[in-house]
């Protein structure tokens, strides 16, 4: 039994050097790697996103400050997605920033919540490909509850973009509160 994990150590041993001579990662599951395709994808490595990025996602933010449906109207990709804690929870396609905005109006309605108002905080999360976006938007809503109670709800988002004919839209937007992280 001994000999039989030596051999198998040592048949392991060499497999993997003879992956790495020939190019390939270890433990990646892939017996020839080509470098060739990996020098293909190219990360930008700026950790601020460009202004037109920004631009749609501070219009689908700032979109609850009025509840403006027209500002997320064109924002996202044909199969967008959404989730937030709003009931019910997700929504998908074209209109999901529409059916989004609507959403989270309703439940302010439903709570009294007056004078919604969101703040973007500074990014630190940002990540690029040629055509496609990764960025977390740490973002605080402020507002007034009934019986003038301050109303407040920390968190951020995490959006992908995707380039779709030369125009940034949100394919995904995902909100997590702070107090799930």
């Amino acid at each position: 039994m001994k000999n039989l994990l030596l051999i198998s150590l040592i048949f392991l041993f060499a497999s993997n050097m003879g992956m790495q001579r020939a190019g390939a990662k270890p433990n990646s599951g892939v017996t020839h790697w080509r470098p060739e395709i990996e020098s293909r994808v190219k990360f930008l490595t700026d950790t601020t996103p460009p202004a037109d990025v920004m631009a749609v996602i501070t219009a689908a933010i700032y979109s609850l400050n009025n509840f403006n449906i027209d500002a997320v109207a064109n924002l996202y990709t044909p199969n967008a997605v959404i989730s937030d804690d709003e009931p019910p929870y997700s929504w998908n396609g074209p209109t999901a920033g529409i059916q989004w905005v609507n959403a989270v109006e309703r439940t302010c309605k439903d709570n009294r919540l007056t004078k919604l108002k969101g703040s973007i905080e500074s990014v630190n999360v940002f990540q690029q490909s040629n055509d496609n976006i990764y960025v977390v938007v740490p973002v605080t809503y402020k507002g007034m509850l009934s019986g003038k109670t301050q109303f407040e709800a920390e968190g951020a988002f995490t959006f992908v973009l995707r380039l779709t004919n030369g125009k940034w839209l949100i394919k995904s937007q995902a909100w997590m509160p702070r107090k799930g992280m």
